[in-house]
């Protein structure tokens, strides 16, 4: 086979067209929900989740949603890449090396350039949480019956996120990071990341392989109220990736992102009167957004020459 240079630098094999990479990403969306139905109609306690509002879950059910959300993400996005990247490398085992560098995996970890790279991601969390106020404010009820069932979906997510995160010891507090951060930090990359990105690098161009994978990364929540800063999430992880060429700065981005979001849910959860309303019309407010805005580009800046050097 022929053999091309991908945004990293090393060699790695022919990559399959954006067609064929496009197919994987439909059919693996599609695999994911049913194999979700599927693992709680067998995962004891699974099965009684249907027809109930997450509020009414018992500590069986979450514990079978945990399961099965570990479950579908290792089993459907891990297992396709690995099992993907294998067959596109030559085979050789799972973990042998050929499969694992034609998804991203590289030898060294680049501690500097995941260092700039989770401040910037952190530095960006005052405007995307100010997208979402605003789309609430101001964009879901001008759109009427169908933004009433906008904000009902989420709703509804956010209060199954609520149940899944909820802790009551320290094993508990471990099994929800794991859960909700690591396993989806690790899973996705690999899929979004490592697998798609990669292959629609060699069929596009950097710019478009970065714009499909952070659009199909946000499409794959399913969560219309949050698509646009997903999308814009998804879009920077995606920059960091193509600019880097490991897949470690993504994972750990990813990782401490979702990290995040459990605080700041823990954090809202004892804050009840904070509104969306009191938060975006405060004079405070923006001026935190300009500012962690401006750290967002010294971050990039100091990004972008982390990766020059090495």
């Amino acid at each position: 086979m022929m053999q091309h240079f991908l945004p990293s630098g090393q060699l790695s094999l022919e990559r399959p067209s954006f067609i064929f990479s496009s197919a994987v990403l439909i059919g693996v969306m599609l695999l994911y929900n049913i194999a979700g139905t599927l693992l709680l109609l067998v995962i004891p306690g699974g099965a009684a989740t249907a027809g109930l509002e997450p509020l009414q879950y018992d500590s069986s059910m979450i514990s079978a949603m945990r399961l099965a959300q570990v479950a579908g993400q290792i089993l459907v996005l891990a297992l396709s890449a690995l099992l993907l990247a294998r067959m596109h490398a030559g085979g050789g085992g799972f973990f042998s090396w050929k499969p694992l560098e034609f998804l991203g995996i590289e030898h060294r970890v680049p501690w500097r350039q995941i260092l700039f790279a989770v401040l910037g991601m952190m530095s960006l969390q005052p405007l995307l949480h100010s997208i979402t106020e605003l789309q609430d404010l101001f964009l879901w009820p001008a759109l009427g019956r169908s933004g009433e069932a906008v904000l009902e979906s989420r709703r509804l997510m956010d209060a199954l996120i609520g149940k899944l995160a909820g802790i009551h010891s320290f094993p508990e507090a471990i099994a929800v990071a794991s859960v909700l951060a690591l396993t989806p930090a690790c899973c996705e990359e690999l899929f979004f990341r490592g697998y798609l990105q990669q292959n629609y690098y060699k069929a596009l161009s950097p710019a478009g392989s970065v714009f499909f994978t952070g659009f199909a990364f946000a499409v794959f929540h399913l969560s219309a109220a949050n698509l646009v800063p997903l999308t814009l999430l998804g879009w920077y992880i995606g920059y960091i990736f193509m600019k880097s060429g490991s897949l470690a700065v993504p994972f750990f981005v990813h990782l401490l992102n979702n990290l995040a979001a459990l605080v700041f849910l823990h954090a809202a959860g004892s804050t009840p009167d904070v509104t969306p309303a009191s938060v975006v019309f405060s004079l405070w407010w923006w001026p935190i957004v300009a500012g962690s805005l401006l750290l967002f580009v010294f971050f990039m800046h100091r990004f972008r020459a982390s990766c020059s050097s090495t």
